[in-house]
């Protein structure tokens, strides 16, 4: 675990070490999610690293898991709005 100053802005820097280990640059998007006390990041999958995934054993099984994981996202993003 480390920890993270919040800036007078509300920005926050996500430590290098963690942004490599989750393969994320500049301009990548993260959805944000609050569960009672906690504040979840998750990043949005870029659709190019889904590039070839169909070519995968168990890949139908997998793009639909992630199919249902957008839809469940996008529907609670729609509703909060």
């Amino acid at each position: 675990m480390e920890i993270v100053k919040l800036s007078a802005k509300g920005q926050l820097v996500i430590p290098a070490r963690l942004r490599k280990e989750l393969g994320l640059s500049e301009g990548d998007r993260l959805f944000i999610e609050r569960k009672q006390e906690e504040v979840i990041l998750k990043p949005v999958v870029k659709l190019s690293k889904l590039r070839g995934i169909d070519k995968l054993e168990g890949a139908s099984e997998e793009i639909e898991k992630i199919r249902k994981e957008w839809d469940e996202e996008f529907e609670k993003g729609i509703k909060e709005l």
